[in-house]
């Protein structure tokens, strides 16, 4: 059986959450969240399942700027500002042409996040696809009621499989919850 700090120097080793939360590794609300390692530890699994390669007809640019447009919607700064971060890495990684295209993205992004939550597909105008995707996401964050059947349909029409559509919804619901889950940690860790 694993002692108290095997399991917290474990979770806090790769713990996205607890990043995004700012915790002290060794603080009292680290140990807290010792007591619910399998919550933890099911909670970066589900953080790293999504993020993963295997996630197929959903690109990682895709699902990052999903990710970053939940947590924005969310009213969520600094978690969607750790999506930025990593979608603007992803960009920069892939750059080939004169113009950048993590500048492109910078600029999409700042675009999206003054119009929202109203004209993202008008932002996004020379790609369907994302624009479906995160109209999608807006409806998911804001009204999940309105992602019904046309809805569904939008999505397919841009090109989106079944499984692209399973994979964004789940996406999505995992992003809101990760922004509550670090909005509690960031409280509890302000008490402690």
């Amino acid at each position: 059986m694993s002692s108290l700090t095997d399991r917290t120097s474990a979770a806090a080793a790769d713990d996205f959450v607890a990043a995004l939360a700012g915790l002290a590794p060794d603080g009292p609300v680290a140990a807290l969240r010792a007591f619910r390692y399998d919550a933890t530890r099911y909670t970066q699994g589900s953080h790293d399942a999504l993020f993963s390669n295997d996630v197929v007809d959903l690109t990682l640019r895709e699902r990052l700027y999903a990710a970053w447009y939940a947590a924005l919607l969310s009213r969520s700064d600094g978690t969607a500002q750790a999506y930025r971060e990593r979608l603007l890495a992803l960009e920069t990684a892939s750059e080939t042409d004169d113009e950048t295209d993590a500048d492109a993205t910078s600029t999409v992004l700042e675009a999206i996040a003054q119009a929202r939550p109203a004209s993202v597909g008008t932002v996004v105008t020379t790609d369907a696809r994302l624009a479906a995707i995160l109209v999608h996401t807006e409806a998911v964050v804001v009204q999940p009621a309105a992602t019904g059947k046309s809805a569904l349909s939008a999505l397919q029409a841009a090109g989106l499989t079944t499984r692209a559509i399973v994979a964004l919804s789940q996406l999505v619901a995992f992003v809101t919850y990760q922004v509550r889950v670090v909005a509690a940690l960031r409280a509890l860790e302000a008490q402690a």
